[in-house]
């Protein structure tokens, strides 16, 4: 089966954006019903909000990195069926739907747990030639999450561009399940993305603490 997609074209001018915000994986399929929804997800999507609203507040571009698989998919092989190309499940929450037709704003999709791996990510971070700070949250925080900011971080070593990298803890979460304890793998997700040279911080009020004292918060 072809893996055929709704094509959202890259914005014009990326390179006016100095801020931007990844949303991650805030699909159904993963919030709210199908084989891997956890509907504590939702007590997310708050604090996500407020992200939403300081980046349009700051200008900066918003990108959501949402799965689609077909049923071929490799990664089903590992994990149960889920956001298939297509289906509801695949569909971003309807918390955050109707931001994906507004300006500054871009939607990727992605057939693995690393959104960085598909072509049009890349060439939209070459093409954020004055980014100075990228934000992150979304779910699970120690495979989607993890996986995008850590291989972020080193792409952005490639193409020789300094930026400032932050996760936001109470806007990511990860599950409960048989051998994954939640609370033990979040605390290696923050480990590991620290170790990329990211900041983690608790909340935006936290998040704004740190911009002021790197010169980058924006009223």
């Amino acid at each position: 089966m072809e893996r055929k997609l709704e094509k959202r074209k890259l914005i014009q001018g990326l390179e006016q954006y100095k801020k931007a915000l990844y949303i991650i994986d805030m699909n159904n399929g993963f919030v709210n019903f199908g084989n891997m929804a956890n509907p504590e997800y939702n007590l997310l999507v708050p604090e996500q909000l407020k992200l939403v609203e300081k980046i349009r507040k700051e200008k900066g571009v918003l990108n959501f990195i949402l799965d689609a698989h077909t049923p071929e998919s490799r990664e089903l092989r590992e994990y149960p069926v889920h956001c298939l190309i297509g289906s509801e499940e695949a569909q971003i929450i309807p918390e955050l739907i109707s931001e994906q037709d507004q300006p500054d704003t871009m939607s990727f999709y992605k057939n693995s747990i690393n959104g960085i791996l598909e072509s049009d990510v890349q060439k939209s971070i070459k093409s954020l030639k004055n980014l100075r700070e990228a934000i992150f949250c979304g779910v699970c925080a120690d495979l989607c999450v993890m996986d995008f900011v850590r291989s972020y971080a080193r792409f952005l070593d490639m193409i020789d561009h300094e930026a400032k990298l932050f996760v936001v803890k109470n806007a990511i979460d990860t599950f409960d399940g048989v051998g994954h304890n939640r609370e033990e793998w979040l605390d290696i997700s923050y480990k590991v993305m620290e170790q990329a040279g990211v900041i983690v911080v608790d909340d935006i009020n936290e998040l704004e603490e740190q911009e002021r004292k790197l010169g980058l918060y924006r009223k």
